[in-house]
């Protein structure tokens, strides 16, 4: 007969317990629809050509074959941005103050290279005239269906062989 009453209170501990371990009982469920997106192989094959188009008809970024369109605009309610990129041959290594880069690589192949120092870069010169490169980087071999993630505050580069490309979604997540 003892043993009844301790456990109804051992179960009635147990299911609050449980209840009150509800993760998702403080979210605001305040839906976007116009944001509940999904990319297709129809839209990467549109941009793909778009992109090739653009590096066809200009000199790209800085000088480089390299050139980008939005897939996810920037907007003050997120932290993130998705834009496509297509780039073949060189393009400068970067660095940014406080965005995180997420590579998730579409077609082609290359190197990402993270870390290290940029060297061969002259103070006062223009940018489109120079050809800086990282030193000391850790170097990733990438391919179709490879995801990167470059930390912010972090030199990046990514290469690929002469007369070769890559096209990539790169996915831009901006600390506070």
């Amino acid at each position: 007969m003892r043993l009844v009453p301790v456990m109804i209170v051992f179960v009635s501990l147990a299911f609050n317990n449980a209840s009150a371990q509800n993760p998702f009982g403080d979210v605001t469920n305040a839906p976007r629809p116009d944001e509940f997106i999904r990319w297709d192989a129809e839209s990467f094959t549109g941009w793909k050509t778009e992109l090739e188009d653009r590096l066809r008809d200009g000199p790209g970024i800085l000088g480089t074959p390299f050139t980008f369109l939005y897939a996810l605009p920037q907007a003050d309610h997120r932290r993130h941005d998705v834009q496509v990129v297509h780039r073949a041959g060189y393009t400068q290594p970067e660095i940014h103050e406080t965005k995180w880069d997420l590579y998730v690589i579409l077609e082609g192949s290359g190197t990402v290279l993270i870390g290290g120092e940029r060297v061969n870069w002259v103070e006062g010169r223009p940018v489109e005239d120079q050809r800086p490169e990282l030193s000391g980087a850790t170097e990733f071999t990438v391919a179709k269906g490879d995801i990167v993630q470059v930390p912010a505050r972090s030199w990046h580069q990514v290469t690929v062989p002469d007369g070769a490309s890559i096209t990539y979604a790169l996915i831009n997540v901006f600390e506070d």
